[in-house]
């Protein structure tokens, strides 16, 4: 593969992902919306010194992420349906190039696309989850604390 070829499908993912995040930010503020007037109507309260804040903002974090997930996989199925590809792989001219002889599916397309996405989330999601879940349950400080000794600036 040529790295002209690499370039581009490498720009065509990072373009999706600007389409997507325009509606994934629309997606988050109403949801972040729904959560604050649930959150008011009901008079439950919590500061950053409560017990429940932690867990609260995991939840709110993963419900970010999966939300961006279901707006991605949402957008290529909407693409896939017109375009029979992505909007950006459409412009600029990028095939979908299949691994073996069989032909690319709808399902596998979007198969393929749900594990794009669903990988990059996660590595990207899944370090903060894990270091709010140590403090959480075991008073570890993350990683990053411990390496660049951030912890004494905190105290």
């Amino acid at each position: 593969m040529s790295f002209k070829l690499k370039y581009r499908r490498i720009g065509t993912f990072m373009i999706d992902m600007a389409i997507v995040q325009m509606f994934a930010m629309v997606g988050r503020d109403l949801y972040l919306g729904i959560i604050a007037y649930i959150s008011n109507g009901t008079g439950a309260t919590f500061s950053l010194n409560d017990a429940m804040a932690l867990p609260a903002l995991l939840l709110l974090f993963l419900g970010v992420m999966l939300l961006f997930i279901g707006v991605f996989m949402g957008y290529q199925w909407i693409c896939y349906r017109l375009l029979g590809t992505s909007l950006s792989r459409y412009l600029l001219s990028v095939q979908i190039v299949a691994t073996d002889d069989q032909p690319l599916t709808k399902q596998r397309y979007l198969k393929r696309e749900f594990n794009k996405i669903y990988l990059c989330v996660a590595t990207l999601g899944l370090y903060p989850l894990y270091c709010g879940a140590q403090y959480l349950a075991f008073s570890h400080l993350p990683w990053h604390d411990r390496t660049n000794h951030t912890t004494a600036i905190l105290r």
